[in-house]
């Protein structure tokens, strides 16, 4: 069975950043991928559950990454 494929376009020192990150834990970029995503299902379906001040410095990533540029 194919996996099915994702293209993004981020950054070539993004990028960077992120392999590095993968290989100070160990795993190839694909198993990184899954753990972010694993991570990001988990909160929102818990997101119900806990405050959500506790939430929101994991959900809003994306709204603070636009922040910085």
């Amino acid at each position: 069975m194919l996996s099915p494929r994702i293209s993004i376009n981020i950054s070539g020192s993004d990028y960077s950043d992120f392999l590095a990150e993968c290989d100070s834990q160990n795993l190839t970029p694909e198993e990184k991928i899954r753990e972010i995503i694993t991570c990001y299902v988990i909160l929102r379906r818990n997101r119900r559950k806990l405050p959500q001040k506790v939430l929101d410095p994991f959900l809003d990533v994306e709204k603070r990454s636009n922040l910085r540029h």
